[in-house]
């Protein structure tokens, strides 16, 4: 490899003794202040400042005024005193320098603030934007909840209103059995054989058989045979059968003497007649209220209850009376 050496001192460039290439010739001197004539400070400048550009002797002697990358002398252009000339002839335009290097870092930061600002501006848009949805959001929710709201006390109307009609209906229904009564746990008879056995409990029971106008048997099972439906004149004769037939007790072997033995001493019930949903309520106020009510029972086709002897009566309306009434109290 061949050393290339220094046109000043004729010695070679090595990397103890690095050298400056002149960016007009391309000349190479040792970078030290005896062959390059600079001070120590510019020659640390160049070092650290890859972009500046050095020219030789020989070539700032050809140009009458060039603009470099030259960083003014220290103390020692005191040392540097004797060597005017030489100076004089390479001297740098430092305050040119100066200002160009100014003039650039403040084109540079003109534009990154204005983009700084144009970034700013835009997420502030941004931020106003998403403000502003957040807002109409909110008050889009808020009315939501509202007409919710609403909705849910116009359906909390509806049903309550469904309920005062279904009550209505129920009660209704209830009322064209007024007159009526059922008697109960009768085997199971032929249609045929229903007069002659409505005969024989009401004289059982001391009653005028004339004041039943219709009888008819209802559907029932095999292991529970169906009650018979009487129809009476009055709502006061209809109270004299329930009474009768509590005071009574008549049994089967009463009503018919050639029953079997095994039904002979069934018991024989006489109640008021009740709708499909009057029975499924008094059956279950019996299944739900038993261990806290001591009386549950039906009069006047109203479902009642009773804590104790000495307790209110409570008219139970529908399911929700019975639900309300098992709920356990606090203490």
């Amino acid at each position: 490899m061949v050393l290339k050496k220094c046109v000043k001192c004729n010695k070679n460039i090595t990397k103890t003794k690095p050298g400056l290439t002149c960016s007009r010739c391309n000349k190479i001197v040792h970078s030290d202040t005896n062959c390059v004539k600079l001070s120590n400070k510019q020659l640390n400048t160049l070092r650290n400042s890859p972009g500046i550009e050095w020219s030789c002797e020989d070539c700032q002697k050809n140009i009458s005024r060039r603009s470099s990358f030259i960083i003014p002398d220290d103390d020692d252009v005191d040392n540097d005193s004797d060597d005017g000339s030489v100076n004089t002839v390479q001297a740098l335009d430092t305050k040119k320098l100066v200002k160009e290097i100014s003039r650039e870092l403040k084109k540079t930061f003109r534009e990154e603030i204005a983009n700084l600002e144009s970034s700013l501006e835009f997420l502030s848009d941004q931020i106003t934007t998403m403000e502003q949805s957040l807002r109409n959001q909110e008050n889009t929710i808020k009315k939501l909840e509202n007409r919710n709201e609403d909705l849910v006390n116009k359906n909390k109307n509806l049903e309550l209103r469904v309920t005062v009609l279904e009550q209505g209906v129920r009660i209704s229904e209830q009322k064209s059995l007024s007159r009526s009564v059922e008697i109960a746990g009768m085997p199971d008879i032929i249609t045929k054989d229903v007069p002659q056995v409505i005969q024989k409990v009401a004289s059982k029971l001391e009653l005028n058989e004339h004041d039943i106008q219709t009888s008819q048997k209802m559907s029932g099972s095999k292991e529970k045979p169906g009650p018979i439906l009487i129809e009476l004149k009055t709502a006061l004769i209809r109270k004299q059968w329930v009474d009768a037939g509590k005071e009574k007790c008549l049994t089967v072997g009463d009503v018919l003497p050639n029953a079997p033995k095994e039904k002979a001493e069934h018991r024989i019930f006489i109640r008021e007649a009740l709708t499909k949903h009057f029975k499924t309520l008094l059956y279950n106020a019996k299944m739900q209220l038993n261990k806290s009510y001591k009386y549950i029972w039906c009069r006047d086709s109203k479902v009642l209850v009773r804590k104790d002897d000495n307790g209110k009566i409570i008219y139970i309306r529908s399911q929700q009376d019975i639900n309300l009434l098992s709920k356990p109290k606090p203490n």
